[in-house]
């Protein structure tokens, strides 16, 4: 088990989230083009508009939760909000894997905190909670099984260095 690597890419691929998106678009259209089919001009009034929308779905697109776990190390990634982070087995307290509810506990999905933690994830409801001296954050899975092996792996780490 010693060579077991942890290895997950989450996106948000939900089809409400999807469906949500195109109707916002569908109402911006139909708003800009058929509620004032006299005014045929494409000024900033209406570009303004199809810009955000731009920009939030190509934020749905690009963004992608990265987790790896490795022998003696943890490294997530959020792109493109947060760029690689890692975390040295010896700089982590302690990892569990929890069964969590994101909307009651965090206020959703993404990059969220609550009164204690970070939580970093793209829906469902396992997740790994990571303890630091300094931090506490939640990376959510949706490899429960996987996520388990991994978390043995570190187990087996810190025993090994006596809790180190």
């Amino acid at each position: 088990m010693r060579n077991y690597t942890f290895k997950e890419t989450q996106k948000f691929n939900q089809l409400w989230i999807w469906m949500l998106l195109v109707f916002v678009t569908g109402i911006t259209v139909y708003s800009s083009f058929y509620l004032s089919p006299s005014d045929t001009s494409f000024g900033l009034e209406k570009l303004i508009p199809f810009g955000i929308i731009s920009l939030v779905i190509l934020l749905f697109i690009s963004l992608k939760l990265e987790t790896r776990i490795d022998s003696d190390s943890l490294v997530f990634s959020y792109f493109p909000l947060i760029r690689k982070r890692k975390y040295d087995f010896n700089k982590i307290e302690s990892m569990e894997f929890i069964v969590y509810n994101s909307l009651w506990e965090y206020g959703g999905w993404g990059i969220r905190i609550n009164f204690d933690s970070w939580s970093y994830n793209t829906g469902g409801k396992f997740g790994i909670m990571v303890k630091t001296k300094d931090k506490k954050f939640l990376i959510g899975t949706h490899k429960p099984e996987e996520a388990k092996k991994a978390i043995a792996l570190f187990d087996a780490f810190k025993s090994k260095n006596h809790g180190s």
